[in-house]
């Protein structure tokens, strides 16, 4: 799946005009393409300028793991987990880049979580550690936002990490980026409030890849939320919240309360 080295893209899912659309993004310019990125890219010749078009969560994921305790600035005083521990997010809480993150009614604490992204780009299923990146159409930010109270409360995380909008991704895909030295930053109205490099997780992208493939067939637009690092900042009604991937891009989230 993986491109050839030096053949990076930024892949972007648009809409215009009421019409969604992938393509690739290079000066500014989306170069409309047929059907998904998950296959052979044949361009159809149509082409916007980026300031025409709303770029929309960059994938439309079947399925969504999310990984617990994969930093080690993040465990407070927990002991660091044997192996790697997923949980879900539903694929309904997503969505794209300056779109709102709405508060829950009844929500107490609601932080942020900078993260790494994986975007999945073919089915797989038992794939070794070795073999993992091959499967790996690119990478993209993401939010796993967190409402604490609920997460601390109840017997399941469900509410708590896949409320309606609880799941920023974007601003794109972007391919062959080396994802073992990545610098993260989350920011709160331009505050750094987290900071961390992937070279830092206690399992890198491989690992999980195949860790979750053992067991869960991946799909070409899965998602793998790679872990947040330290310690996640408060967010309330007002915020904005970005999430910066070296390489990657910014994704920019304004933060309303639910009326």
């Amino acid at each position: 799946m993986r491109h050839k080295v030096g053949c990076v893209m930024r892949i972007a899912r648009c809409l215009i005009k009421g019409s969604i659309f992938y393509g690739v993004v290079k000066n500014n310019t989306v170069r409309q393409i047929k059907g998904n990125t998950f296959g052979k890219l044949i361009f159809t010749g149509s082409e916007y300028k980026t300031s025409e078009v709303k770029l929309l969560a960059p994938s439309n994921p079947s399925k969504i793991l999310a990984l617990a305790l994969n930093y080690k600035s993040h465990l407070a005083d927990q002991p660091a987990p044997s192996k790697p521990e997923p949980f879900f997010k539903a694929p309904t809480c997503v969505i794209g880049p300056d779109e709102p993150i709405i508060i829950p009614k009844g929500a107490r604490r609601v932080e942020e979580e900078a993260e790494l992204i994986v975007v999945i780009g073919r089915r797989c299923s038992k794939v070794s550690k070795e073999k993992a990146l091959d499967d790996v159409l690119g990478y993209t930010c993401g939010n796993d936002v967190s409402e604490r109270e609920w997460q601390r409360g109840d017997a399941q995380w469900w509410r708590a990490k896949s409320s309606d909008t609880l799941g920023p991704i974007g601003p794109y895909i972007v391919t062959d980026v080396d994802c073992s030295k990545l610098n993260i930053w989350g920011r709160v109205n331009g505050k750094v409030v987290q900071q961390c490099n992937t070279s830092e997780l206690l399992f890198d992208v491989p690992t999980l890849i195949s860790f979750i493939s053992q067991v869960v067939t991946l799909e070409p637009g899965d998602l793998i939320f790679t872990g947040t690092s330290g310690v996640p900042a408060q967010i309330k009604d007002g915020d904005t919240v970005e999430v910066e991937v070296e390489n990657i891009g910014i994704l920019s989230n304004p933060v309303k309360a639910e009326k």
